[in-house]
């Protein structure tokens, strides 16, 4: 591109650049955040019954058992939680996309993601050797099997678009922020911004160096225990499975995607690789927030077997919603609440060395409602090697 910095033309035409570019991977990464959008909906009935039972009808958060009890407790049960994505265990965690695009993640961005984690598999022996354990018991964790209910269907409100326009300051020339609004901006026209309900995505996971992609989704061997726990032939099972894998339309869906992500990838080396650009001061961080919406739905494709879900929520670091800590020594556990959860669960699972006071606290706790909703505690029958 042949440009004379000083001039003024020149830099509106640079400017024009930049804002088209920009714009136009919003409008990628926001129709690829709806196509990861868990729907609820793949009714894997034949014949268009539409009482039957669709395929991923619920999902599954790993915690300890600490937490399902404040989750339940008394008559001031804690909320659950989405917690900030900047103290996450996994180090890559929200890099994995910005690498594969060779741009920069700001840590002092104030733009936040927070999260909460869920997966398609509700009695997985490999979750619960990784999540929720206690005391340094492996296995000793629970699974909170959570319905479609908990979850909303606006993707819109996953970004809280109005606080981190009121909130932000000069890291953005005014001139980026104003144009790079889309369809998520129609917020409600108040001061509250209330978290409930928040739509659910799947996550899309990727191998960088061999552009390998797959979804989320039901594991296979979950999915036969629980429909033989359901009391089902085995050869019904092989039919709602077959159903369930065509619903899901996972080659489809994964070649637009590759198609977009590639195309978000050559609108960035346009603006990357022009001299003049690289002169734009926050350029980089300015890509790496149109791409945020989906950065922390990628996950590398070593993690793949967790089929994981997540529930996400992109705000700024001033939003009133987050919750302060009140100690010192939680001074790295920013979250934001969401709502109390008992209405919301259908079962729990209890992982194969959990312990038997877990259990008969929960049972207690479920027995007392006779009036109210029974939600089935399942018990890990394979032993933990």
């Amino acid at each position: 591109m042949d440009i004379n910095p000083s001039s003024n033309s020149i830099k509106e035409n640079l400017k024009d650049l930049i804002l088209v570019n920009t714009k136009n991977i919003c409008t990628s990464v926001n129709d690829i955040k709806d196509r990861l959008l868990v729907s609820f909906n793949l009714n894997n009935s034949s014949n268009g019954d539409t009482k039957a039972k669709e395929p991923e009808r619920r999902v599954a958060h790993y915690t300890k058992p600490a937490v399902l009890f404040n989750l339940l407790k008394g008559k001031n049960p804690s909320k659950f939680r989405l917690n900030i994505v900047d103290f996450m265990n996994d180090p890559s965690e929200n890099q994995v996309l910005t690498n594969w695009l060779n741009i920069t993640n700001n840590s002092d961005n104030e733009i936040k993601s927070f999260l909460a984690s869920f997966s398609f598999n509700h009695n997985s022996l490999n979750q619960f050797r990784l999540y929720g354990n206690e005391d340094n018991i492996l296995g000793s964790g629970v699974s909170i099997a959570f319905n479609q209910s908990f979850f909303g269907w606006d993707t819109e409100r996953s970004i809280n678009n109005k606080k981190i326009e009121m909130k932000n300051n000069s890291s953005f020339p005014s001139y980026q922020f104003d144009k790079l609004k889309t369809n998520s901006d129609k917020i409600e026209n108040n001061n509250d911004y209330s978290l409930h309900s928040l739509p659910l995505y799947r996550c899309l996971y990727f191998d960088p160096k061999t552009e390998y992609m797959s979804l989320a989704k039901r594991n296979k061997q979950s999915f036969y225990l629980e429909m033989c726990d359901e009391k089902k032939e085995t050869a019904a099972i092989d039919d709602e499975w077959e159903r369930y894998i065509d619903a899901l339309n996972e080659e489809e869906k994964i070649k637009i995607i590759r198609k977009q992500l590639k195309e978000i990838k050559k609108l960035m080396e346009e603006l990357l690789e022009d001299k003049e650009l690289q002169k734009i001061p926050n350029l980089e961080q300015l890509l790496s927030l149109a791409v945020l919406p989906i950065s922390c739905l990628i996950k590398h494709a070593a993690f793949e077997d967790e089929d994981e879900c997540r529930m996400i929520y992109i705000t700024h670091i001033g939003d009133e919603n987050i919750v302060e800590p009140q100690d010192y020594q939680s001074a790295n556990s920013l979250y934001v609440e969401y709502t109390n959860v008992e209405n919301y669960i259908d079962n729990i699972y209890l992982g194969p060395q959990c312990k038997l006071p877990h259990k008969l606290w929960l049972q207690n706790h479920f027995k007392k409602k006779l009036q109210g909703k029974q939600i089935k505690l399942i018990k890990f029958e394979m032993p933990l090697r």
